[in-house]
């Protein structure tokens, strides 16, 4: 069909197509594949930049990371959360952790993987203040985590990335498609007579702020 886009939704894309043309006020029988290809590739850019300013993904996927033992009841993962460990595996001698002796379900929003005996530091002294250093990191852990993404959910399954994310995406792609529409790309200010016009390209204060709960620290 002449009005199908050509583009596709990146596979960390965080919102649809369809919703985002909503938010903008575009009927989908009234955009053309131009207009769609746009749409999209502003999704794809907004929502890789959200995932470059938290360091972080966001969609669910399956990890096999490495991690030094901390030596304390935490093993904080760097994706999250949690929604399933298939195994943690001391790589030194090849046992596996009991299943039973971790949880996630309290601490796992947050990517903490808790374990009342302790993750059992391994290393040495170190150092003029005498810092622990590990050898190596030897607790291999294969898990789940990351949220459903809207373009991912089923009935089942139905999406549970956070409402301020999508409506982070949704407000680049509004004000970036703006611009495109309006014309006059990286004009900062204009005006002559009683017409001015200013558009704003730097990200709004209240996405950083929220993007700065959705940081590892």
């Amino acid at each position: 069909m002449a009005n199908e886009p050509t583009e596709r939704l990146a596979p960390y894309a965080m919102t649809t197509l369809e919703a985002t043309m909503e938010r903008l006020g575009i009927e989908p029988e009234e955009a053309d594949a131009a207009a769609k290809n746009n749409i999209i590739r502003l999704i794809n850019s907004a929502s890789a930049w959200v995932e470059t300013i938290t360091g972080r993904k966001f969609g669910k996927a399956e990890y096999l990371h490495r991690y030094t033992a901390p030596g304390t009841q935490e093993l904080v993962l760097k994706q999250y959360p949690i929604r399933a460990v298939e195994y943690v595996k001391d790589t030194d001698n090849g046992t596996l952790f009991d299943p039973d002796s971790y949880d996630f379900t309290m601490t796992g929003d947050v990517g903490v993987l808790y374990r009342d005996a302790g993750w059992p530091f391994r290393g040495y002294i170190a150092g003029l203040a005498n810092d622990y250093v590990s050898s190596r990191r030897y607790l291999e852990v294969k898990f789940t985590a990351g949220y459903v993404l809207p373009k991912d959910a089923t009935e089942d399954e139905p999406s549970d990335l956070p409402a301020d994310i999508i409506a982070i995406v949704w407000g680049i792609a509004e004000q970036e498609f703006s611009i495109i529409r309006n014309g006059a790309q990286g004009l900062a200010a204009f005006g002559i007579s009683d017409v001015s016009w200013t558009f704003d390209k730097e990200p709004r204060s209240s996405w950083m702020d929220t993007l700065t709960h959705y940081m590892r620290w």
